[in-house]
């Protein structure tokens, strides 16, 4: 399985003058690589996390994501329910969802975020799953999907997708807003 041999399917049946001529297929198909795809995919987007990484650490020392919450907070507040001091953890769970979780997770346990806050900013969070880090580590947005014939198999680009994907988050997020306001 490791190497890209995950098992055998038929891949045909024809009757002939011998009796019934059955054609195999691995579950990859022919070929494959099986693990290796996955590591390497893995291997693929470090870079850009590292680099996403080590941004967010120069621009807190700068204190750029200070000013980050105080302009924020005039956006997240109305658009969502949440203070501008979660612009680093939104920043990062756009990038991966451990990381937005565990500075959510620091927000709560210093007490910047409330419970209400912190459920909304989960729904937001939890809505798309790190949609830019697999959109654009991947490279994917950059692309149109193409059918084998070269005609475009989707009318629109995949950066309309992460677009939507974005609004869907916030859709969430303020539906959640709508449950914490009638528990209250």
């Amino acid at each position: 399985m490791l190497n890209g041999d995950a098992g055998h399917l038929i891949a045909g049946v024809k009757q002939t003058a011998d009796g019934l001529s059955i054609t195999m297929a691995s579950f990859r198909d022919k070929g494959g690589s099986g693990a290796i795809d996955g590591f390497l995919f893995a291997v693929s987007i470090v870079p850009a996390i590292m680099f996403s990484v080590a941004m967010i650490e120069v621009f807190d020392h700068y204190g750029a994501t200070r000013a980050a919450g105080r302009l924020l907070n005039r956006i997240l507040k109305p658009l969502m329910g949440i203070p501008g001091t979660t612009a680093l953890a939104l920043i990062a769970s756009l990038q991966s969802t451990d990381a937005g979780a565990a500075l959510t997770r620091q927000l709560t346990d210093q007490k910047i975020i409330t419970e209400k806050e912190k459920k909304i900013f989960a729904a937001f969070q939890m809505a798309a799953n790190a949609g830019i880090g697999n959109f654009l580590a991947s490279g994917i947005a950059l692309f149109v999907l193409v059918l084998p014939n070269g005609q475009q198999a989707m009318p629109v680009s995949l950066g309309l997708c992460l677009g939507m994907n974005l609004i869907g988050q916030v859709l969430a997020a303020n539906l959640m807003r709508l449950v914490v306001m009638r528990q209250h």
